[in-house]
């Protein structure tokens, strides 16, 4: 089995450009941005997806997210808005399997795509589904 990056980066073994670390999370320069500025947020704590995270490390992501996005905005660089993205899966995008979210500056212009076919769903749809996933939630 490879080695986690992310793991690798907390350690200290593997060089990144910190921007924040406390406790709970390390949050760092992605190396491929898709703008400059560009920032995930990683636990310490090694966890494949999100629903590995308890209500505390999704607190403390959540927390220096914020913290980030605040920074970003006043640090100089371009930054007109900021994206949080998390790709939990395969599926869903995600390349690294460690839980980590991006913390992305955005500007009119930016070149960063994001894509949703949009389609309407009915209500009854819709409440269908909703009770599918309230019946799946955890205690």
């Amino acid at each position: 089995m490879r080695a986690c990056v992310f793991c690798e980066i907390i350690a200290g073994r593997k060089a990144a450009s910190v921007v924040h670390a406390d406790d709970s999370v390390v949050a760092i320069l992605d190396h491929k941005p898709a703008t400059v500025g560009h920032v995930l947020v990683i636990p310490r704590v090694h966890m494949a997806g999100l629903a590995d995270a308890d209500d505390a490390v999704g607190t403390a992501i959540w927390r220096a997210a914020r913290r980030v996005s605040a920074a970003l905005r006043a640090s100089g660089l371009r930054c007109d808005g900021v994206r949080l993205s998390l790709a939990d899966g395969e599926a869903a995008g995600q390349d690294v399997f460690h839980l980590h979210l991006h913390v992305l500056p955005r500007y009119p212009g930016d070149g960063v795509v994001v894509a949703a076919d949009g389609k309407k769903r009915s209500r009854d749809l819709l409440d269908q589904d909703a009770a599918l996933i309230r019946a799946a939630l955890p205690g």
